[in-house]
């Protein structure tokens, strides 16, 4: 059986670096001051003096969900059969 924090799921603060965009595991009570991965300084966001990218209001929209595909075709009649040949 896997052990799980109960705030793992929580969404408490950013659980993604803002400027590599990786998944970053938050541990309860623990504030990062920088990205794992790509050592970016995140205190200008926790200070607020930078928005986070998800949080921009020129972020561009969800893409729409595709149309519905249409009704299949009824298949072609057979042509009409030959006439028997002498």
């Amino acid at each position: 059986m896997c052990f799980r924090p109960a705030d793992a799921g929580a969404s408490g603060g950013m659980n993604k670096c803002p400027e590599c965009g990786k998944t970053i595991q938050m541990m309860a009570g623990v504030t990062l001051k920088a990205c794992p991965f790509c050592k970016a300084d995140f205190t200008p966001y926790i200070n607020g003096e930078k928005p986070l990218p998800n949080a921009a209001p020129g972020a561009p929209a969800a893409p729409a969900a595709p149309g519905a595909p249409g009704a299949p075709k009824a298949p072609a009649a057979p042509g009409a059969p030959k006439p028997p040949t002498a």
